[in-house]
């Protein structure tokens, strides 16, 4: 946790970073975990591991690259995953449509929204400088950003977890098509 007066290490490279990877670790192996038990709608499972797994190596690849000092070619492999993604949609466009069409049945799919939109709006707003340096003056300190941007991702992640949970049980239980 960040503290006001006293320097810590950067959140990036923190506990934080490393509960956001441990998030969309878990949330990866819930919806690889979930194909075995959904029957025809495995390939939604699959598209929807492959995308939890490209966001786990984005947030991987600081800690890989920039602690450890390891080259590491994070944009090749969230490359290859959305590939992977991109055939099993074409290859199973029914199924994936009938999902997409019905998305908005689903709670986890609310949450991976919230989630979305956390990270791509609302962080953008709460993670400028100019917000808190209109905010609260000449109290501001250049860590508040980069602190609040890295707690509201963390709660992005926990979202993304809670809506795999809910996804993965909705698409579990589904019945099988005659």
């Amino acid at each position: 946790a960040w503290l006001p007066n006293k320097p810590g290490v950067p959140l990036e490279r923190g506990t934080v970073e490393l509960l956001q990877a441990a998030f969309l670790a878990t949330s990866t192996a819930v919806m690889f975990g979930a194909m075995a038990h959904s029957g025809h709608r495995r390939c939604v499972c699959r598209v929807l591991a492959f995308g939890l797994a490209a966001a786990l190596v984005g947030e991987l690849e600081d800690f890989i690259s920039g602690i450890m000092k390891w080259p590491f070619p994070d944009a090749w492999v969230v490359g290859l995953l959305i590939f992977l993604s991109l055939i099993t949609v074409a290859r199973h466009r029914y199924v994936m449509l009938k999902f997409f069409s019905t998305m908005g049945q689903h709670t986890g799919a609310g949450f991976i929204g919230a989630a979305l939109l956390i990270i791509y709006v609302f962080n953008r707003v709460i993670g400028a400088p100019q917000f808190w340096e209109a905010s609260m003056g000449d109290a501001f300190a250049p860590e508040i950003p980069k602190i609040c941007k890295s707690y509201l991702e963390l709660l992005a992640c926990y979202f993304i977890f809670v809506g795999s949970i809910g996804l993965a049980i909705t698409l579990g239980r589904r019945e099988e098509l005659e």
